[in-house]
This record gives structure tokens, sequence and C-alpha cells, in this order.
């Protein structure tokens, strides 16, 4: 799929020469639960770590794809939309969910974090949700902006969806986790779901779309955000919610979320913190509470909090 998915969105392909747009579906009962699993643990296990780093750079590259076609790609989600699948929703230029759509990115369940651009793109999201409450003044530095009250609001709420592995109950819910925005329409009838994600490309192509710039000056919330999201983990546990591998799976995407251990306002890309998701990633594989995690849900369809 991510090969397929890639060549098929490459602005040089014949498909986006000869199509006006794209629909990303599925004809299973489900959009989708996720990766696959136990290939993971396999490759964890047995240390292949180029082989699983060269996973996670594919799927990368898949989701970009999806974002920074030339035409526009619209994903239409139902069922359970989890992990990896929700990721192919957040690139898409927009959604058109089922009413019933139970969306999240449910990584940390497992000891993971999204990989695959998920953390990179909600992390976007909340710094365009914080300058949509307050537009930052151009005269003011960057780290003003990076360190405003709108910005932490934001930042801990997707900080939340993450660690916690959130998943929506309806379409709508889904709106209030960040995971879908006001722009994204619903349909309330699974059978039109097609035809109206067919429509919305239509009319995305004939609006004129455009595709977005990869971002390189993105304002890093930086290690004040870093510190307080940390402390915030750290109280989940002292409370009894997470247990010590739950801080250090939340202390990664704290990290990634802060833009790394930086100044707070300095400007950095995309593909920076499709980095930093990458290394967050092959270091929970590499952790035995991980793999634990893993193989107990593969044996039981549950997670397990050890």
């Amino acid at each position: 799929m991510l090969s397929l998915i890639s060549a098929v969105l490459n602005p040089n392909s014949d498909a986006v020469r000869d199509f006006a747009g794209f629909v990303i579906a599925s004809d299973r009962e489900n959009f989708s639960v996720g990766a696959n699993l136990m290939q993971l643990l396999l490759a964890a296990q047995e240390g292949e770590w180029d082989e699983l780093a060269g996973v996670i750079h594919s799927f990368q590259q898949m989701t970009a794809a999806i974002k920074f076609c030339p035409r526009p790609v619209v994903a239409a989600p139902f069922g359970l939309t989890l992990g990896g699948g929700a990721e192919i929703c957040l690139h898409a230029a927009r959604r058109q969910p089922h009413a019933e759509t139970y969306i999240g990115l449910v990584e940390a369940g497992v000891g993971l974090i999204p990989a695959g651009g998920g953390t990179k793109e909600m992390l976007l999201r909340a710094v365009d949700q914080a300058t949509a409450m307050a537009p930052p003044d151009p005269r003011d530095p960057p780290s003003r902006f990076a360190q405003s009250a709108e910005m932490a609001t934001a930042l801990k709420r997707t900080f939340e969806t993450i660690a916690l592995a959130r998943v929506s109950t309806s379409a709508a819910e889904a709106r209030t986790l960040g995971l879908l925005n006001t722009a994204d329409r619903i349909t309330m009838n699974r059978e039109r779901l097609l035809l109206d994600a067919k429509a919305q490309v239509a009319a995305l192509a004939e609006a004129g779309y455009a595709a977005p710039q990869p971002r390189t000056q993105v304002p890093a919330p930086g290690t004040g955000a870093l510190a307080t999201l940390e402390t915030g983990a750290f109280l989940m546990g002292e409370a009894g919610y997470a247990s010590e591998h739950d801080q250090k799976v939340a202390r990664w995407a704290a990290y990634i979320l802060a833009g790394g251990r930086v100044t707070a306002g300095t400007p950095v890309s995309e593909q920076y913190l499709l980095d930093l998701e990458r290394e967050a990633f092959l270091s929970l594989a590499g952790e035995r509470k991980t793999q634990e995690r893993i193989a107990f849900t593969l044996k039981t369809g549950k997670p397990l909090r050890n």
C-alpha cells in the first residue's frame, strides 16, 4: 500500500496528470485498524533497526505524498480509523468521515508514538489553532508566540490526545480532539460516503486547488513547553493514571511536540519533526516493555498496562 499510494500521487505520475483528484477509502468493515504489529514486533526482537527505520521512512514518504500531491486528496474514513489510518487522514487535503468514525492515534497504547507524520501534523494544527486565536505580532520575537497562553492551551490538548491514545466516539467528537477540522464535512449515510468524498474532491479541484508547500519555519514551543508537558506526564503517574512506561512514552511525545530541546520560537521544518518522530519510535520499539505490550495486544486484542 505504501508504494502504491506514493507512486500514484507522485507529481510526475500518469494518475496525477489524468485525474482531477483522489479519494482514499476502504471496502472493508473498518477504514484501518493500524499497522502490522506482528511484523513490527519481529523486526524489533531481531534487532533489524535499519529495516524498521526504512519502513518508517517509507510511511512518512507516503503521507507526504498525500499532503503535497498537486491534486486534492480526500480521505473517507469510517468505523475504526486507528494509528496509521488516522495519520493518512491527517495528511489529506480534506476528510469526509462517516458519522460513525472512531478515529485516534493509538500508538501510545502499545508503547509507541505516531511516527508516520501524525505527531508532526498534530503540532502543526496546534500552531495554526494558536495563530487563529491570537495572530502573532510580526514585531514580536518568535519566542513570544511560542510561549503564549494560546499555544500552551493548544499544545496541552494535542499532547493529551496522543499520550492518552484518545479515540473519538464519533466524527463530531474527533473535531474536539483536533483530528478533524471545521472544513471537514460529515456524511450521515454510510452508502453516500464515497459519493460525498468524490463531490468534495471535485469542488476542491474546481476551486483551483493548490497543494501546500513543506513548512520550514514552524516556531518550536521549545524547552519551556517541554518541561510543562513532562510535568503533566509525571503528575499523571503520581495520580495513578499512567505507569512508568506510559510516562516514558508521554515524554517522547512531549519531546517531539516541543520541537526537541531548543529555545522557544526556534524555526524548525516538517522534515526535522519527522526525524524526531523516527528517533522516538525506534527508541521505544527497542524497549522491553513496549515489546511486551505489542505481544500482549496481539494475543488478547487488549492493551497491557505494564
